[in-house]
């Protein structure tokens, strides 16, 4: 770009591009020597951030003249990395690298100047004595240093504890009270290292509350009871040691873990300490409760008169036996089998009852079929008999049992020992049938008796003779009649009946009764049968 001097003269000016600053820029003058280059020294210096170098510019003529400039022009291309003053001094600002330019009447040169980090040299811990809580958080800090004692910034600080289980330290330097000790926090950075000591202590216990703060507990069972420790602040105090107590062990017992145990119903106090702090919860202890009830033998068949004592067992819901519980007992069907306040069971008719023992709202079975006495021995009545043929006679029996009792509506069955002679019906009706001896025989539930009966024809007492003509003719006949009886008048068939003649001369009868007329005259006729005789005087004409 050509500039004109203000009285008239033209006069060049040096422009740097890009981010070259123009610090100044020198008018040549007329009659002054042409500037062939310049030269910039040192080249390529190299600083640290903060560090100073003053750069010397000689500019010559074609001839290597030194020609004398004033003043000269000074430029940075990044002042964030370097700055150069009006008299070339340049002052590192950050790491980089920075061209340096310097121009006289038209004529430049650079050089790169390259800022390096300042190293660290010390680090600033603080503080360097703390002390934190378990929990709680105190921040450590780090400050680099130069060999100056300037501070560095944006560099990497990495922390560590010399015992993480005591406390741990994060990225940023916090560090958080793990549990009571002492502990040494190193920060490095660059290879250089600072400590702080660290004391952690545990915040002392403001309360103690147990959980749960009321229960019930039957005995045989336990239940974990929790302490919780707390601060002034409310905060969860853990690592403390607890002492645990009952008040009443015989009702229950507490482990040095707080494991409540219940012994016995009835009530206590449990308590949980710690560091002079007191908690306590109240346990209620019940009898266990029932779960269940058995009787033993479940199912039995008793006979009508027997007794049974049912066995009953209480046990709760994990199977162990309680004892001296109350039981109350019930029949379903009184009338066939009753049951005592005991659980004893008398069989009093047949038929099929539900015993029921009632506990605690728990129940338990037990069924009962009752089954009549077995019957033990017969008694037939009569146990012997004689009847004629063709009587009747109802025969009965009579069942018992071992102990002798009489059992009433059991079935017999009746059967004769010989149906030639007499027979037996169904309900012990015995007809005689033929002379002869035959059995009775009554039969029940496989228990048999017998009753001898005789059976004879019944002895004639009486014989009456009839006919239509007691006058016959000689050479005709009339048929005799003989009507036997026995000694209740009751006619007698199917017996022997001799027939004789006192006068054959006259008369003469058959052995079936019948007279024929021989000669005149009368002839005393007599029927005979069992020593019984009847006689009738028949005519002969």
């Amino acid at each position: 770009m050509t500039i004109m001097h203000r009285l008239g003269r033209p006069l060049t000016r040096l422009c740097l591009a890009g981010a070259l600053m123009l610090i100044g820029c020198a008018e040549p003058t007329v009659g002054d020597p042409t500037i062939a280059t310049v030269e910039l020294t040192p080249q390529s210096p190299t600083l640290r951030a903060g560090a100073t170098v003053a750069l010397s510019a000689r500019a010559q003529d074609a001839n290597g003249n030194t020609v004398p400039v004033s003043p000269l022009s000074w430029s940075s291309s990044d002042a964030s990395v370097a700055t150069v003053s009006a008299n070339g001094v340049v002052t590192a600002t950050a790491p980089g690298a920075v061209r340096i330019a310097v121009s006289a009447r038209g004529v430049s040169a650079t050089t790169t100047v390259t800022v390096t980090e300042r190293p660290v040299a010390s680090l600033l811990i603080t503080p360097a004595i703390a002390a934190v809580r378990v929990g709680g958080t105190v921040l450590i800090r780090a400050q680099p240093l130069d060999a100056e004692n300037l501070t560095l910034a944006g560099r990497r600080i990495t922390w560590s504890s010399s015992d993480p289980t005591v406390a741990r330290v994060d990225a940023e330097g916090a560090v958080t009270g793990v549990a009571p000790g002492a502990v040494t926090i190193v920060a490095t950075c660059e290879g250089r290292t600072a400590q702080a000591a660290v004391t952690i202590t545990l915040p002392p216990i403001q309360a103690v509350s147990l959980t749960p703060g009321l229960d019930t507990l039957t005995v045989g069972t336990d239940r974990q009871f929790l302490a919780t420790l707390r601060d002034a602040a409310g905060g969860v105090l853990l690592g403390r040691v607890v002492v645990w107590s009952a008040s009443n062990v015989t009702v229950a017992a507490v482990t040095a873990t707080g494991n409540v145990i219940a012994l016995q119903p009835g009530s206590t106090t449990i308590s949980a300490s710690s560091e002079g702090r007191v908690g306590t919860a109240t346990v209620v202890v019940r009898a266990r409760a029932a779960g269940a009830v058995s009787l033993t033998p479940s199912v039995s068949t008793l006979t009508v008169g027997s007794e049974l004592t049912l066995e009953t067992q209480i046990t709760d819901n994990d199977g162990n036996v309680l004892t001296n519980r109350p039981v109350t007992f019930a029949s379903d069907a009184p009338a066939v089998a009753s049951v005592t306040a005991a659980g004893i069971i008398t069989a009093l008719a047949p038929g099929n009852a539900r015993i029921t023992a009632t506990s605690e709202g728990k129940t338990g079975l037990a069924s009962v079929q009752v089954v009549p006495l077995p019957v033990a021995a017969l008694e037939i009545t009569p146990s012997t008999a004689s009847l004629f043929v063709g009587d009747v006679r109802s025969f009965s029996v009579v069942a018992r049992a071992a102990n002798g009792t009489a059992l009433i509506g059991r079935s017999v069955a009746w059967r004769s020992g010989a149906t030639s002679v007499l027979t037996v019906s169904a309900t012990g009706v015995v007809t005689a049938v033929a002379p002869g001896v035959a059995l009775v025989v009554a039969e029940s539930e496989g228990i048999s008796t017998t009753s001898t009966v005789t059976v004879s024809v019944p002895a004639v007492a009486s014989i009456t003779l009839a006919s239509d003509n007691p006058s016959i003719g000689i050479n005709t006949s009339v048929q005799l009649v003989a009507s036997l009886r026995d000694a209740s008048g009751a006619p007698l068939s199917g017996r022997t009946i001799t027939w004789r003649s006192a006068n054959e001369n006259v008369a003469f009868v058959s052995s079936t009764g019948l007279v024929v007329g021989v000669r005149s005259g009368t002839a005393i006729i007599t029927a005979t049968s069992e020593g019984i005789s009847a006689s009738v005087s028949i005519t002969v004409r």
